[in-house]
């Protein structure tokens, strides 16, 4: 029989989240609360995209959960939770022809969780023009980020982790680099269906193009998850603290359908405001999966107005 969980009990659990969450929370006061004055002041948008049709699908409401591969992005310190070697690979049909591949490993092992991540844009056949349009030929952009994670369980229900990350910009013959890391915590809230997480993602030095920098998309995520009926309905939200935005939040939920011989669907929805800026979007976002036993595939859509639609494919493979 589960127990209740009185006033005094949920201070003892939030504990160690208080000195980090009130250090980050200090860092975005200003920026929060000054009128958005940092609005398209943040360079390597792409570090903004998401990973995984699965997470996309319920609102990106994932750092709370973080219960597979896509940890390395949303929150490292969910991948001290795996039990067994994961590999997952996304594709993402972005509007406009532009390709967004995600790719993530993750390696539990007696010292700690290890992963390696990266991801890339790459936008092709673009126009090069002169300062009177006269045409000169086609370039093409990349962008690239390459992670390395460390994950770690403080006890039973409390995990830490961490994730170095290389970016890399080109346009055309001129390019960029910068090294961030994101930094998170996961907590299973003992004799409760309820899990949460706090994250800060993209914390790093300026992206220097020639001699002109702009700061990374600076992001502070927290959120909670929980589990019901028997684990088959998983619930999730998020509230997101840009440098360079309003505040957002995300909500999701996954539905699954346990069958014989290891075969598991599953449907998603979620809404994520963020997602709504565009004329026409609505922020909403639906998927479905397949799990058979070690294997999964994914699938996610979120309309984006006017800009299009984009379509996520993911595998998941557990070894």
């Amino acid at each position: 029989m589960m127990r209740k969980v009185g006033l005094h009990r949920l201070c003892y659990l939030f504990k160690p989240w208080i000195p980090a969450f009130a250090g980050m929370t200090m860092l975005f006061t200003c920026t929060v609360f000054a009128g958005n004055k940092n609005v398209g002041t943040s360079g390597a948008q792409f570090l903004k995209l998401g990973a995984g049709a699965r997470p996309v699908a319920m609102g990106e409401a994932f750092v709370g959960i973080a219960d597979d591969a896509n940890a390395l992005y949303y929150n490292p310190a969910g991948a001290a939770q795996l039990d067994r070697a994961e590999f997952t690979a996304t594709h993402t049909q972005w509007f406009q022809d532009m390709n967004y591949e995600y790719g993530g490993f993750v390696l539990p092992t007696k010292v700690g969780t290890l992963g390696i991540s990266a991801s890339t844009l790459k936008i092709e056949d673009l126009e090069k023009r002169t300062a009177d349009e006269s045409y000169v030929g086609q370039f093409e952009t990349l962008d690239a980020c390459y992670g390395l994670s460390y994950a770690r369980k403080w006890n039973e229900t409390l995990s830490w982790g961490g994730t170095l990350k290389y970016l890399k910009q080109e346009i055309d013959s001129t390019s960029a680099k910068a090294w961030s890391v994101d930094l998170g915590l996961w907590k299973q809230f003992a004799e409760t269906p309820f899990s949460a997480g706090l994250a800060v993602r993209n914390l790093g030095e300026e992206v220097k193009f020639v001699d002109e920098g702009d700061p990374q998309p600076l992001i502070l995520d927290g959120g909670v998850g929980g589990r019901f009926f028997d684990k088959r309905l998983l619930i999730g939200t998020n509230v997101k603290i840009p440098r360079d935005n309003d505040v957002q939040f995300g909500m999701g939920g996954e539905l699954t359908f346990p069958m014989a011989g290891a075969v598991k669907p599953a449907l998603r929805a979620g809404y994520n405001n963020s997602h709504s800026d565009a004329d026409g979007a609505s922020g909403v976002s639906l998927g479905a999966g397949l799990t058979i036993k070690q294997f999964s595939m994914d699938f996610s859509w979120v309309p984006l107005g006017d800009l299009g639609e984009t379509f996520r494919y993911s595998a998941n493979f557990r070894f």
